[in-house]
């Protein structure tokens, strides 16, 4: 992905496409994680979307750390 650095306002179309996913990812990884407190749900099904949502939460944010980091000095 290209990025524009030191930058805040200026962003490449990619740059802000990659960050958009990035932030549905985690919105996405949130509702699993809300789905997985429902009633009636296995043990292994409860435990495989807590994995999968805490897996898009943290993968998410930690990107996002990482494209900050890039684009302020």
């Amino acid at each position: 992905v290209a990025f524009m650095p030191y930058r805040v306002n200026g962003q490449y179309i990619m740059e802000g496409l990659a960050s958009s996913f990035l932030f549905s990812m985690g919105g996405i990884g949130f509702i699993i994680l809300d789905k997985s407190n429902s009633v009636g749900m296995s043990k292994l099904n409860r435990f495989l979307l807590l994995f999968i949502g805490f897996v898009c939460v943290l993968v998410s944010f930690f990107t996002c750390r990482v494209f900050m980091r890039m684009k302020l000095p």
